[in-house]
């Protein structure tokens, strides 16, 4: 009905000038009463056309406001539920978080991870892709890595931050959080059941998954961890496609309620790519 809108506005202008081309010509030709005659009938059209047209953009607002109320009640209806179906499924595991994203998720992730029953035991946040421009010559001496592995550096930094998550911290973590490199919450060093990455982001010019992401995950799954890599539904840029080549499980729209209900059931053994996008297999893991 919007289109059929736009079409009737898009006629009126055309019938509008019409019109006044159509004076212009008629005036050289026809009479005074017989032009003003004309006028009055295509005024009565031109009237009856808007009078339908107010009358169809009624019934399009009404269809509207009924729709969004019908939204808003689903959307109440997910958040009210949500607890319900998510309580005590992650009773007693011990989680890591990892946002390698420019967006924080923390505080959401922290308050559905806590109500599905886990416990965050670290939360860890690098802001700008590990970037070691002007501290290569400390870290690698600090990691004890060769000179000859400064291209390497981002990947081998990632890879002992991940080693630190899980053993406990280390000089080259310790060094990072110092020079605010990263930033981290909690414990490192506890015992883990699972780890979160939060990946996506709004700069194309960031390190890929493949350069970060990938080293953490190896090193995570060398533990015996199991690992999920999730993004927000409108990231711009997405990881879901690179963190498949090395997860089993990976959600799309972890800002949305099917993503948050689908990462738990992740986190609770089911293995399956889940959200909205292409990459998607399911919207949410089927019910056991």
């Amino acid at each position: 009905m919007i289109i059929d809108i736009r079409y009737h506005i898009a006629s009126l202008v055309a019938v509008f000038l019409a019109l006044g081309i159509g004076i212009l010509v008629g005036s050289s030709i026809l009479g005074v009463d017989t032009l003003a005659s004309q006028q009055e009938q295509i005024a009565e059209r031109l009237e009856n056309h808007l009078h339908k047209l107010r009358e169809e953009n009624r019934a399009v607002r009404a269809e509207m406001a009924l729709l969004e109320s019908e939204i808003d009640l689903h959307a109440q209806f997910q958040k009210d539920i949500f607890p319900y179906l998510v309580s005590g499924r992650l009773e007693g595991q011990q989680i890591a978080l990892v946002e390698i994203s420019a967006y924080p998720l923390e505080h959401n992730l922290r308050g559905l991870l806590e109500t599905a029953g886990a416990e965050i035991v670290s939360v860890t946040t690098v802001p700008n892709g590990l970037n070691p421009k002007g501290h290569e010559a400390n870290l690698l001496s600090l990691g004890s890595w060769p000179e000859t592995s400064g291209e390497k550096l981002p990947g081998l930094l990632a890879g002992a931050l991940a080693r630190a998550i899980v053993e406990g911290p280390s000089p080259v973590v310790e060094y990072l959080v110092d020079e605010k490199l990263i930033s981290v919450t909690g414990e490192y060093g506890r015992p883990l059941d699972a780890v979160v990455l939060v990946g996506g982001g709004d700069d194309s010019n960031s390190p890929p998954v493949r350069v970060l992401g990938f080293p953490m995950i190896e090193r995570f799954q060398g533990y015996g961890l199991r690992v999920c890599g999730v993004e927000e539904r409108a990231a711009p840029v997405s990881c879901i496609k690179d963190y498949q080549v090395k997860l089993a499980a990976t959600v799309d729209n972890i800002d949305t309620i099917p993503g948050q209900f689908a990462l738990v059931q992740v986190l609770a053994g089911r293995d399956g790519h889940y959200g909205v996008k292409d990459t998607a297999q399911r919207l949410v893991p089927l019910p056991d």
